[in-house]
């Protein structure tokens, strides 16, 4: 595995700066020259390359195994997104309920050691609320956890995948495609048609959604969940791993962002206020009084109402 990462963050590392040159001078904290203004659409198609996977693939679905809780069952299961690679997921919904008619979301957890795990009250909420909730696993984290990172503290997350700019590229990559995998199993599988599919992604989770859904155009719906654009203890990013050179590509498709404004991670003035400038109608931000991923009921409940009102 750490092999095949490290060669597929070489290509990609060529791949952008080949096609991108990179800032002159490191940015500043808080910040890189894509915030201030984000590449041409002839860069951002050449970025498209990076998220190229097979469709023929199987799927090569598993399910591990089922349980129930409150009402809601639950599905383990693992597939195939790209040649080795797998992905493991849970999926939520109602007992006695078909999945085949309900619209779904994709979620991406935030940089939690237990990966989807840490999402499971949230997921059953959302279910309970009539959507199909594939909770994925992020590469490196919960059940798809490497030797790249043991302790999984903020410091050793920066230092061997945020800031190491070619890792965190071929990282960013492999998350989108996985994302687009999970849409091919919710529309094949699960009979879900794709214009019924939203992806919500919650902390680090929802950088990386950004980025899948101005990618992946069968998504209906995008809510990013205390995301931005660089967290506190980010230096930089490489032109195709940045989410300004993305957000504005969501439309014409919704985006949401729910932040707090004490938020000393995704920092209001920095990281989320100027990306959410950058994006484009149709878009709202929803504040929360309160530090990271301290959401309050009535904003939870806000975007509930909006994801009704957006994927269905």
């Amino acid at each position: 595995m750490r092999h095949t990462v490290a060669r597929l963050a070489v290509a990609l590392l060529t791949v952008v700066w080949c096609g991108v040159s990179p800032a002159a001078s490191p940015p500043q904290a808080g910040g890189d020259e894509w915030l201030s203004k984000p590449v041409d659409d002839r860069a951002f198609k050449s970025f498209l390359e990076l998220f190229t996977y097979d469709p023929k693939l199987p799927l090569d679905l598993r399910t591990v195994r089922t349980d129930e809780q409150e009402g809601i069952k639950r599905e383990h299961l693992s597939y195939q997104s790209t040649p080795g690679i797998r992905v493991s997921g849970h999926l939520y919904h109602p007992l006695g309920a078909a999945t085949e008619g309900s619209p779904a979301l994709i979620v991406l957890p935030g940089g939690g050691a237990a990966g989807k795990a840490n999402l499971a009250p949230r997921a059953r909420n959302l279910a309970r609320a009539g959507f199909t909730v594939l909770v994925l696993d992020l590469l490196y984290f919960g059940e798809r956890s490497t030797d790249l990172l043991t302790t999984f503290t903020e410091q050793e997350k920066h230092e061997r995948l945020y800031n190491q700019q070619a890792v965190y590229l071929a990282w960013v990559a492999q998350t989108v495609k996985d994302v687009s995998r999970a849409v091919d199993l919710l529309a094949e599988r699960r009979r879900t048609e794709a214009p019924r599919v939203g992806l919500l992604g919650y902390s680090r989770g929802a950088v990386l959604g950004v980025i899948a859904a101005a990618v992946e155009r069968r998504l209906a719906a995008m809510v990013m969940f205390y995301g931005g654009h660089f967290d506190a203890l980010e230096r930089a990013h490489l032109p195709a791993a940045c989410p300004a050179n993305y957000i504005a590509r969501v439309s014409p498709r919704p985006i949401l962002m729910l932040n707090g404004t004490l938020d000393a991670d995704m920092v209001r003035a920095t990281s989320v206020e100027p990306l959410f400038r950058l994006a484009r109608a149709p878009r709202q931000i929803l504040w929360s009084d309160g530090g990271h991923m301290a959401v309050s009921e009535q904003n939870h409940a806000q975007m509930l109402q909006w994801l009704r009102e957006n994927v269905k």
